[in-house]
């Protein structure tokens, strides 16, 4: 019945983000999106409800974990010879989805795996150093595509999942490392207009018409704002084009100059309500794998929400990500949901 209960109420929560979402949308003018979004949501919902009649047990399951393990490759791999200059889609007919967003479902079993096995040793490198060569090849192959941003999201799945089990010692050991590798990576791995973005923010590069647009926009989206904002259907710079990734990136940024920072309180609260629920559900939780599953979902979550907030504000370089739940694009939003109905089935069956 406890689970039961909480199904419902991540259903309610989730009803209201999605009000959310296609409000802004329809405020937009995006009259097309807005009636995708809404299909959108009901193939999510579907999903969502979808383990009230699957076992959960099912992903567990060796065989059908590494199904998807090697489904989540094949797409990731099979995406990057797509005809195109973006190839973090994959278009099957009519359809498109983003394969990085499928293959979450495959890198959470495998560091709920891992932790459920290994996570008393990570306090041996040895251990942190597999846990970590677990998680790279995809943040290779999403580099490749190029999606710097879920390959950011990815990393910090991985980092925050494993930082707790570490000693001090050890976490100031791999905090030296990762200030050599982000060396490394500037040098000889980011591209130009990925280093322009980071210096953008950081220094003003004197080019407010191109490299430094989009934050300009957010910075004066929020400052021609106030707490309750300018009201519905009164925008000036998302309704008339003007801010950039308006129902996508920065629809976070449009919602705020609307309907202010208050705004941004209740899509604030509606996140911690889900994320309290899903604790809940950790804490209750008996099952090792089901244990850690949860974590790593309340981790994901934590982290979409803290980025895409920050990037939302102009207070971290943008790297592409859209906010979860209220963004327009299918992939994130069903999968988001499809991951959601799965953590809400534990302890039903």
């Amino acid at each position: 019945m406890v689970y039961e209960n909480r199904t419902f109420t991540l259903f309610l929560i989730l009803l209201n983000l999605a009000l959310i979402s296609l409000t802004a949308l329809f405020s937009l003018g995006k009259f097309d999106l807005f009636l995708k979004q809404l299909i959108f949501w009901l193939i999510g919902f579907l999903l969502f409800f979808s383990f009230k009649i699957i076992d959960y047990r099912l992903i567990f399951n060796k065989f059908y974990f590494y199904l998807l393990i090697i489904l989540s490759f094949f797409l990731l791999i099979l995406v990057l010879f797509t005809p195109g200059k973006i190839k973090s889609w994959f278009h099957l007919g009519p359809i498109s989805f983003q394969p990085t967003e499928f293959a979450k479902i495959s890198l959470f079993l495998i560091l709920t795996n891992f932790l459920s096995y290994y996570a008393k040793h990570l306090k041996k490198i040895f251990y942190l150093a597999l846990s970590f060569f677990l998680v790279l090849p995809y943040l290779f192959l999403i580099y490749l595509q190029p999606d710097m941003g879920m390959a950011f999201l990815y990393f910090l799945i991985w980092f925050f999942a494993i930082i707790f089990f570490l000693p001090r010692k050890l976490l100031f050991f791999l905090l030296i490392v990762f200030l050599i590798f982000g060396l490394v990576l500037w040098v000889f791995v980011l591209k130009d207009y990925q280093k322009k973005r980071i210096t953008s923010f950081l220094f003003s590069s004197g080019d407010p018409l191109k490299t430094d647009y989009n934050l300009r926009q957010i910075r004066i989206a929020l400052a021609s704002t106030n707490f309750f904002g300018k009201g519905v259907g009164y925008s000036d710079l998302g309704k008339f084009g003007l801010l950039p990734s308006a129902s996508t990136d920065f629809i976070l940024t449009f919602i705020i100059e609307e309907r202010g920072y208050f705004g941004f309180l209740i899509y604030s609260l509606l996140i911690f309500l889900l994320i309290n629920e899903l604790y809940h559900l950790y804490f209750f939780s008996k099952e090792y794998l089901v244990k850690n599953f949860t974590y790593l979902v309340i981790i994901y979550f934590l982290v979409k929400y803290c980025l895409t907030s920050f990037i939302n504000f102009g207070a971290f370089p943008i790297i592409g990500l859209p906010p979860a739940f209220i963004s327009y694009g299918g992939s994130h939003l069903i999968f988001d949901l499809w991951l959601l109905g799965i953590v809400s089935s534990f302890g039903e069956k």
